[in-house]
């Protein structure tokens, strides 16, 4: 071989080694086609460690994405079959852990992420996200962070239910399912991984771990006596087996509420000082029959004085509202769910043969009728005490107007323009008749529980905000 050709051939291998320099002086985490290679038989990438691989893998096999692309996820799952299946347990146990806490900074509370699992998730699936949630409060729990006695309370909770621990779960969880799995565990961590990492930002209304200066939404922390007054009945109008006492006793419940509100705005209006800025709660709404339950919780909440917005890709609705109508519309909506659900399952066993009462059609046309008629009673309700109020003094209604404009202003600002939709699942004209007369079984306006006065009756829209 000639001095020239030598000469070529050694510039050459230097040219590929500063390529090869270069290659692993920068980030390991290189496009999809790239680690492909990797994984064809007799190649082998000597800058990508076995963790490194396994984490490309994951993304790619759980499609959550390196940068624009999601690469491909039969290729991802020929890797993890090929890696150290520790290695790989390991790399899946630190992404998940960095993503739910990830997911505490973006507005998820306790509370609603390990309900997600269950929401979003089915089987094995969702018990390992949920194992997942409860494993890192257990580690928050654990670290010497600032915690908001709300947020605190939520983990305490789902901690002392699963007993959890902090590091190494993930490989804990897969050798107690590997008896009983029915496919290769990283097909559910996988699923697991989707549902984790496809949640959308939330609306921060309880400071996440470390932080304290994020102000509080009220909730069912709120301590207040006509609060404390409403919740007792509210509690007895649930636990009765007379459908007569229990709507009574959430009239008187409605009553309170609407008389607290007055007087809260006599007062304001009396100081001349404005009105504070509207809060946020979310409430969780449970399938089946989602979008029928998200109207009741809808109706409660115009009857209080507050807004919704039900968001169907996570199934929760976010209310709108003042601090005390908030906590009033998260207690009556629970309790009012409760009784419905009790009553329909009361009215399935008394229709007449061949109606299908444990149909869709039935039960979605028995809560929508439950809820409109519901909404009429409280409308009742409101238009006897506000009226009884104005007797007295009319000082509270520019002030409930000037709120009613904060909401809306909020509202638009927050959500832009919300859409409506009728609510789905058919029609039943028994589940109809059942679903009103199980909302107007007793006398349910305050004046008729007081005094004996006619009843009242207005309609409300069948239509609700998603």
């Amino acid at each position: 071989m000639g001095k020239n050709n030598r000469a070529r051939r050694a510039a050459k291998a230097k040219q590929r080694a500063r390529q090869r320099t270069q290659q692993g002086a920068g980030s390991p985490r290189r496009g999809p086609d790239s680690w492909r290679d990797a994984d064809r038989p007799g190649t082998h990438d000597p800058i990508l460690t076995d963790a490194e691989r396994a984490e490309l893998a994951w993304c790619h096999a759980a499609e959550i994405g390196i940068g624009a692309r999601s690469g491909d996820p039969a290729a991802g799952r020929r890797t993890l079959e090929a890696l150290p299946w520790r290695v790989a347990l390991t790399v899946a146990e630190r992404l998940i852990h960095d993503h739910v806490a990830l997911l505490w900074e973006h507005g998820w509370q306790p509370s609603e992420l390990h309900r997600q699992g269950r929401v979003a998730a089915r089987g094995p699936a969702a018990g390992l996200v949920e194992w997942a949630v409860a494993c890192d409060l257990h580690r928050q729990l654990a670290a010497a962070t600032v915690l908001s006695p709300r947020w605190r309370e939520q983990a305490e909770v789902i901690v002392d239910r699963d007993a959890a621990a902090t590091t190494g779960w993930l490989g804990r969880w897969e050798l107690a399912a590997r008896s009983s799995a029915t496919q290769p565990s990283y097909h559910v961590i996988i699923e697991a991984m989707q549902v984790l990492f496809k949640l959308p930002p939330l609306d921060v209304l309880v400071p996440p771990p470390g932080h304290q200066r994020v102000a509080e939404a009220p909730g069912r922390a709120v301590s207040d006596p006509m609060l404390d007054r409403v919740r007792a009945l509210l509690a007895k109008a649930e636990s009765t087996d007379y459908e007569a006492e229990a709507t009574a006793l959430t009239a008187k419940a409605q009553e309170l509420i609407t008389r607290h509100a007055i007087d809260a705005a006599v007062v304001a209006g009396e100081s001349s000082t404005g009105t504070d800025r509207p809060s946020m709660i979310r409430v969780p709404i449970d399938a089946p029959y989602a979008d029928a339950k998200s109207l009741l919780l809808q109706t409660v909440a115009t009857a209080t004085r507050c807004r919704t917005a039900f968001s169907q890709r996570v199934a929760m609705s976010t209310v709108v509202g003042f601090p005390d109508d908030l906590a009033a519309v998260e207690m009556l909506f629970t309790s009012l769910l409760v009784q419905a659900q009790h009553a329909m399952t009361q009215a399935g066993r008394v229709v007449p043969p061949g109606s299908r009462s444990r149909s869709q059609g039935f039960r979605s046309t028995f809560l929508l009728a439950y809820s409109q008629r519901i909404g009429e009673r409280l409308d009742e309700i409101n238009a006897h005490v506000f009226s009884a109020a104005e007797d007295s003094s009319g000082s509270f209604l520019p002030v409930l107007r000037s709120q009613e404009c904060a909401i809306d202003d909020f509202m638009s600002e927050r959500f832009g323009a919300l859409t409506s939709s009728v609510v789905r699942g058919g029609y039943s004209a028994s589940g109809w008749a059942s679903g009103r007369l199980a909302a107007d079984q007793a006398q349910l306006t305050s004046g008729r529980i007081d005094e004996g006065s006619a009843e009242a009756t207005t309609g409300i829209e069948d239509e609700h905000l998603f």
